[in-house]
């Protein structure tokens, strides 16, 4: 039964698998390829070198063995190539002057045993057969005398202490597991090497055990490397783990900054509008309490010298008093937008033009007739275009009467501002303002048509007609 022969194949084939197994990680895997990379060549050359041995141990004829011997030993020194440099990224030790020293003595011997084979395997003096215990036959050199023997087998022991000295250097760095199992896969594997040396230099009589050294090797360092990424994958995990929890962590921080900012906006927006408002009160009304306090001031002594006229300031008194009290009304809704839903849009159209017609002096006739409630944003709306029509002609028209008109029902509303004022080429409109494309947008917005018709020094008006849509709910 070919025992020897048989478990040289099965150690060989195991190490062809590691090494297309690695070979397969390490081009598809970014990390660690160099390494694996290494280790796949080193595994690979080695499974070449033992399966070349068999034959040569199988060989029918001297030329056989001889052709299966010379390509074993370019096997031998690619994978010892391989081996060199696997530990050196293993380790992070890399004198590269010896390693490429250490290279170049493999390259000679492996590129000898292509180009000038005698120098590799002499066998002038002819093999011979070697009988195991168990009746296995194996066809050998009775010694190796070969020209590049003694470089091959320097490069050797010198790769072995490269080695120890690297794995030791390993251990004191702090990774010990990892120096632990490089000892481990050397351990058994440098005993092979130097058993199968001393019996080339016929020290020693016995069957080489180099070839069952590699395996131990490889598994152990196989086992090792896989170790290492359960490890890489775990602190992956752990890492997207910890970063899921960072982000959820920020998103929390970034709601919560986001709802600070929001308050602080809501804060600076309503400190905005009171400034705002503080500023029309002391604008609006500072100027009607002026005029009501000249006119009240007057009475008593125009009473006693012209009574027409002290009627007449009567009047003015109240038509001022009436526009105070109106701009007052309208400036405290501004401080809670969400009365203008609540309080009757007629009263609201009527106190924007008597404020306006007190503070400017103008006359103004306000007519309202409504029937029903108007939907919310639709009374919102209505108001909203007054407002922004009646701030239009005290900033530009320099009108002398003024007139508006609101009457409708529940599901329909116009509205009219007209003025006498300086008025407009619709065709040249004034640019500056936004008035007309804000009121344009608030009527669009509740589906109204808005017409505003003007010419110049005759006046402005503006009308606003809403029908209510089918189905429209009410709010």
């Amino acid at each position: 039964m070919p025992y020897f022969t048989t478990s040289i194949a099965i150690v060989a084939g195991l190490c062809l698998a590691f090494g297309i197994l690695y070979l397969f990680i390490g081009a598809r895997r970014p990390s660690d390829r160099t390494l694996n990379l290494h280790f796949a060549l080193f595994s690979l050359f080695y499974a070449g070198a033992i399966m070349t041995a068999r034959s040569s141990f199988m060989a029918d004829t001297l030329d056989e063995y001889a052709s299966a011997n010379r390509i074993s030993g370019v096997f031998a020194a690619l994978g010892f190539i391989a081996f060199l440099w696997f530990v050196a990224a293993y380790t992070g030790v890399r004198p590269r002057s010896f390693l490429w020293a250490a290279t170049a003595a493999f390259a000679i011997y492996g590129l000898a045993g292509i180009i000038a084979p005698d120098l590799v395997v002499n066998i002038t003096q002819g093999v011979e057969s070697v009988t195991l215990p168990w009746n296995e036959t194996l066809l050998m050199l009775p010694n190796q005398d070969s020209a590049l023997l003694p470089l091959f087998s320097v490069a050797v022991i010198v790769t072995i202490g490269y080695v120890v000295v690297a794995d030791v250097k390993q251990f004191r760095s702090g990774e010990r597991n990892a120096a632990l199992a490089l000892a481990i896969g050397i351990g058994w594997f440098f005993f092979t090497v130097l058993e199968e040396l001393a019996v080339q230099f016929t020290a020693l009589d016995i069957v080489v055990l180099s070839d069952f050294g590699f395996l131990g090797f490889v598994i152990a360092m196989s086992l090792q490397m896989v170790n290492n990424a359960i490890e890489t994958e775990t602190e992956l995990v752990n890492y997207r783990s910890n970063l899921e929890s960072m982000v959820d962590k920020r998103s929390v921080e970034l709601a919560e900054a986001q709802a600070q900012l929001l308050i602080q906006a809501e804060e600076q927006a309503t400190a905005a509008e009171r400034t705002r408002l503080a500023r029309e009160l002391h604008d609006v009304l500072t100027q009607l309490l002026f005029s009501i306090n000249l006119v009240a001031g007057s009475l008593p002594q125009l009473w006693e010298r012209d009574p027409d006229m002290a009627r007449r300031s009567t009047a003015e008194l109240q038509r001022l008093t009436r526009g105070a009290l109106a701009e007052m009304r309208t400036l405290l809704r501004e401080l809670r937008p969400q009365t203008i839903a609540e309080t009757d849009l007629a009263m609201l159209i009527t106190h924007l033009s008597d404020g306006l017609g007190a503070r400017h002096d103008i006359p103004t006739t306000v007519h309202t007739e409504i029937d029903g409630t108007l939907p919310a944003d639709v009374h919102v709306a209505f108001y909203r275009i007054a407002q922004e029509a009646l701030s239009n002609i005290a900033k530009h028209a320099n009108a002398s009467s003024l007139t508006v008109a609101l009457t409708g029902t529940a599901s329909q509303m116009r509205l009219s501002v007209a003025d006498d004022g300086y008025g407009f080429d619709r065709s040249d409109p004034p640019t500056g303002t936004m008035g007309l494309d804000i009121m344009q947008e608030r009527a669009h917005d509740i589906g109204a048509d808005l017409t505003v018709s003007s010419q110049p020094d005759v006046g402005t008006s503006v009308e606003v007609v809403w029908h209510a849509e089918p189905n429209r709910e009410r709010s």
